[in-house]
């Protein structure tokens, strides 16, 4: 009998720590927040363990994002591995993981259900997965890439050729179905579709040819020589130096020079280009005055030695390249130059009692680096044809003209062309006819040129407007980039170059407009050399070509 009871007793005290777990469960159930997951919930393969939806989803949105989805192009078999953000697939899982974190009473009040709830994939809750609605702007492509090679980390590597492709965000989505959801979140999604697949015509296998070819000859370093001298600089930076392009004749062949501008950046930054002088002057076949940092770099034929430095690469064998230095024909701007005081009391030596005015501004900053009366108002001569591109330039890209618009007798773009090109006067004076001068008055103060004025027979400006006109037109402020590379090309162009680009020579590239009228000498530029972009101004009654491209020639020096 006392057995019995013990037994019941035993059963009773079993049923009612049953029931006690069964009521906290129960408890845990129901008072569980609606935001948040239970414990050991995934949804579409993800750990969501006791996150609540706010934080669930700004995980899930990250981690869905950078999953990598596998393209399968439908008829050549070629695959894309892309991240679901670079295939054009946006992600916003708050829909799906609310729904999925949610749980209707019925659900809470069956003991134990959140045991059989942590798996939450499933195709009845909100998709996390869209496109962008515009085709347009739905489109994902990439430019099919020749092989090739680069520079990486000091060593010269190839580039692997890499296919080209163009399809629909929408069509990857559709194609990859519910495996963005439904597949391991460790494993690819995978979608077959039309991927318009583009092949590169330069193989892996033709760079890494010549990668072989050329870092066989560079070695660790490269010896130049001159004379009885010789220097080395490290294989990397003369690598750097290399144009890798497919040949012209044959675009699955490659074709590598070296690039003349670079190199003679290279010498000039690794002390060859002194030193190299200096031994030259020793023989006289350089003057003297070029024994400088500023200016050893333009004794140097970079042309020449950088052919020579082709062949000796292509080659595949290392030896020393010979640098040649080129015969003078301008000593003219090197002569007579001032040497002592400021580069403020240079410029006063150098133009003497002629007129002049000066603007130089860091196109990168901002930064005035040279100023000399350069609020001072001069009449412009064909110098006021910058404020007439702009005028141009904002008509067409206004809606309001096109380049194929008539202008005196042919179209706008020809007349541009003219304009910078040639210094054409017809063009520009039809213009202000057209427009008036108050117009271009007023659009030269929008962009900043607050003491130029449009007055029949006397249109007047200052250094620093035309360098903020300048500025304008290399920031893209007051143009678009496609507006202004076609300006740029144009004055790159332009035919007369007695002036600043003759000072600045071969140490940069000059896109400039001049102006000359009377005893009135004019020249703004836009000055892109090795030691920064720069606006470049000078203004000058009774000088000469030859005093504005000394004068570049100083500042170029004193930067």
């Amino acid at each position: 009998m006392t057995m019995l009871k013990s037994q019941t007793y035993t059963r009773r005290r079993i049923l009612v720590a049953v029931l006690g777990v069964l009521l906290l469960v129960e408890l845990f159930q129901l008072f569980w927040p609606s935001d948040r997951f239970y414990p050991l919930a995934t949804l579409d393969g993800y750990s969501v363990s006791g996150q609540s939806v706010d934080h669930a989803t700004e995980k899930l949105n990250e981690a869905a994002s950078s999953r990598q989805i596998v393209l399968t192009d439908e008829s050549t078999k070629a695959q894309v591995t892309l991240s679901v953000h670079d295939a054009g697939i946006t992600t916003d899982y708050s829909a799906r993981a609310g729904r999925a974190a949610h749980h209707s009473f019925l659900k809470r009040i069956i003991p134990f259900s959140w045991l059989f709830a942590h798996n939450t994939t499933t195709d009845s809750l909100p998709a996390a997965f869209s496109t962008n609605a515009d085709p347009s702007a739905a489109t994902v492509t990439a430019e099919v890439r020749n092989a090739g090679l680069e520079v990486k980390d000091g060593v010269l590597t190839t580039v692997a050729a890499a296919p080209g492709y163009t399809f629909q965000a929408s069509d990857a989505l559709a194609a990859a179905g519910s495996s963005l959801q439904s597949a391991a979140s460790d494993k690819p999604a995978q979608a077959t579709l039309n991927l318009r697949i583009a092949q590169p015509t330069v193989a892996t296998e033709t760079a890494e040819r010549l990668r072989a070819t050329v870092a066989a000859a560079l070695g660790n370093q490269v010896t130049f020589s001159y004379g009885d001298g010789t220097w080395t600089v490290p294989a990397a930076d003369v690598a750097g130096t290399l144009t890798v392009k497919p040949n012209d004749k044959d675009n699955t062949k490659l074709d590598a020079s070296v690039d003349s501008s670079k190199l003679a950046d290279l010498l000039k930054s690794k002390n060859v280009a002194i030193e190299v002088v200096k031994k030259a002057v020793e023989t006289k076949a350089v003057p003297a005055v070029f024994a400088t940092d500023a200016r050893a770099s333009r004794a140097i034929d970079t042309t020449k030695t950088a052919g020579d430095l082709t062949a000796m690469l292509l080659g595949g064998k290392a030896q020393p390249v010979a640098v040649t230095t080129r015969t003078i024909t301008n000593a003219a701007l090197y002569e007579n130059l001032p040497t002592e005081g400021s580069l403020e009391d240079k410029l006063k030596q150098l133009f003497g009692n002629a007129t002049y005015e000066v603007a130089v501004v860091d196109l990168k900053t901002g930064e005035s680096k040279l100023n000399i009366n350069g609020d001072g108002v001069m009449t412009t001569a064909s110098t006021y044809k910058l404020y007439i591109a702009y005028s141009m330039i904002n008509a067409v890209e206004s809606g309001k003209l096109t380049w194929n618009s008539p202008l005196n007798g042919t179209t706008l773009n020809t007349c541009l062309t003219r304009m910078i090109v040639n210094s054409d006067n017809a063009c520009p004076e039809a213009w202000l006819r057209t427009y008036g001068f108050s117009t271009l008055t007023n659009q030269a103060h929008q962009i900043g040129a607050k003491n130029t004025n449009f007055k029949l027979a006397d249109i007047r400006t200052t250094p620093n407007d035309l360098a903020t006109v300048l500025k304008g037109y290399y920031d893209n402020t007051i143009a678009t980039k496609a507006s202004t590379d076609k300006l740029f090309q144009l004055m790159q162009t332009q035919v007369y170059r007695e002036g600043i680009p003759t000072g600045i020579g071969s140490d940069g590239v000059v896109q400039d407009k001049v102006g000359f009228m009377n005893a009135l000498l004019h020249d703004a530029a836009i000055v892109r050399c090795d030691k920064g972009d720069y606006a470049m101004v000078i203004m000058t009654e009774h000088a000469s070509w030859l005093k504005i491209a000394q004068a570049s020639l100083l500042i170029y020096d004193a930067l």
